[in-house]
């Protein structure tokens, strides 16, 4: 497997935007993206697509939100569209996800893309009953081209002798670093040994520590590195930051919370032992709020994220492993309960709030303890977060930031150029579902 990967690096701005038709896609993929209303590509999609067309491996690093499902899907799809029929009883793409919300998402993804073309996908996952189980199996069973599935559900198909991964041609891992942090490093090799030797395999991961090198080095040759350049806040967030004791971070809570109490509120946390300290502490206030981490069942995960969808619940209290998954377009507030390791986590985090074009509010509580990690996401996103004042009195000593550490601020970004899509007349066919 070659290990020479080249690097793009991408801008977060572009003067010219790029439209789907003057790239390499099919043109049924074309009409459905018509249909969606979709007509220029973001730049992980604009750099990905036409290298897996050519059949390259890929390695994307892309947050959440970028449009890197689309940056997969409608190559691949293309591409399915030219081979020649073949078994159906063997898959010829499999798409790994860590999740069953994520894989879903793929699969409702999947239909809208491929609404005009003859490509069927099967979505398995697991956390479902027997009557689930025996439904994947008799869809197995009839084939599909496309298969999306989770790991641990995956395996037991295999071993079952239920799933036949001998014709796959083209392997996706999304989330890539998100498996690994779940435990899924062997179950991903397990699978891999599964397929053929000469495939194409796609990686797109949020960030690209030496683990995720260590896993595309076993599993690819000589892959396209294909990064986003880090990606800032919508400008639509409003970010403010409170500097306070661990112990007193309660205290601002009931502050933020006591004038007028959040009905769409995400909770981040660092353990799920605080996350469910925090959920039962705000319960006890009579804050309507529950906590999803990875000690529930799935079916639970699910009914927690479903109650939090359809506003039974207000707050959500959630670690960063567990909170990928949620694509809600109406969350007000985001609360860093504690401040994340990583830089780009913190962007991941507050980019739940102020989606498609909306307001939102983005507040981090830091401790002392945490001020190095504070430093080091304004140094990414070269900028200083505005400081609120305390509703009470903290030693002065608990309270000073290091001096001569503020990164300087941000150039202006260029103004864009907007342009008429080349189509005017409607393609055929009808709106994608």
């Amino acid at each position: 497997m070659g290990t020479n990967e080249k690097n793009i690096i991408l801008q977060k701005t572009r003067m010219h935007p790029t439209y789907f038709e003057v790239l390499p896609l099919s043109e049924n993929v074309l009409d459905a993206l018509y249909d969606m209303k979709f007509t220029t590509c973001t730049p992980i999609q604009e750099k990905c697509i036409t290298p897996i067309i050519d059949r390259r491996d890929i390695i994307g690093i892309a947050q959440t939100g970028t449009g890197k499902t689309a940056a997969y899907l409608l190559p691949l799809l293309t591409l399915l569209e030219e081979l020649p029929p073949q078994s159906p009883q063997h898959p010829q793409c499999l798409i790994m996800a860590p999740t069953r919300e994520l894989a879903q998402q793929i699969d409702q993804a999947l239909q809208g893309f491929g609404y005009y073309t003859n490509i069927s996908g099967i979505a398995i996952y697991g956390g479902n009953d027997a009557a689930r189980y025996e439904q994947e199996r008799r869809s197995l069973q009839q084939g599909a081209q496309i298969l999306i599935a989770t790991p641990g559900r995956l395996l037991s198909h295999i071993n079952l002798g239920t799933c036949n991964l001998s014709q796959t041609k083209h392997f996706v891992l999304d989330e890539a670093d998100r498996m690994l942090d779940m435990g899924f490093s062997d179950d991903i090799l397990k699978i891999a040994s599964q397929l053929p030797a000469e495939r194409q395999t796609i990686l797109f991961s949020a960030t690209m520590p030496s683990r995720i090198r260590q896993l595309a080095r076993s599993l690819m040759h000589h892959p396209l590195e294909v990064r986003l350049s880090p990606s800032k806040p919508a400008e639509g967030i409003s970010q403010s930051i409170y500097i306070c004791k661990e112990d007193d971070k309660k205290r601002v809570v009931h502050h933020l919370f006591t004038p007028h109490p959040p009905t769409r509120a995400i909770i981040f946390c660092s353990t799920k032992q605080k996350t469910r300290h925090i959920a039962a502490q705000l319960q006890q206030q009579g804050y309507n709020v529950e906590a999803i981490h990875s000690d529930l069942t799935q079916p639970e995960r699910q009914q927690v994220m479903q109650h939090f969808r359809t506003r039974h619940t207000h707050i959500l209290v959630a670690t960063d492993l567990l909170a990928r998954g949620i694509d809600i377009d109406d969350i007000s507030l985001i609360l860093n309960y504690d401040v994340p390791h990583d830089a780009e986590d913190y962007v991941h985090r507050v980019g739940r709030t102020a989606r498609a074009g909306k307001q939102g509010r983005a507040v981090t509580l830091v401790s002392p303890a945490e001020l190095p990690q504070l430093q080091h996401i304004e140094q990414m996103l070269q900028q200083k977060i505005p400081r609120s004042h305390l509703p009470f009195t903290l030693e002065e000593s608990e309270n000073r930031e290091p001096r001569n550490t503020h990164p300087r601020q941000p150039r202006g970004k260029k103004n864009r150029v907007n342009h008429r899509p080349k189509h005017t007349a409607p393609r055929r066919g009808k709106p994608a579902k």
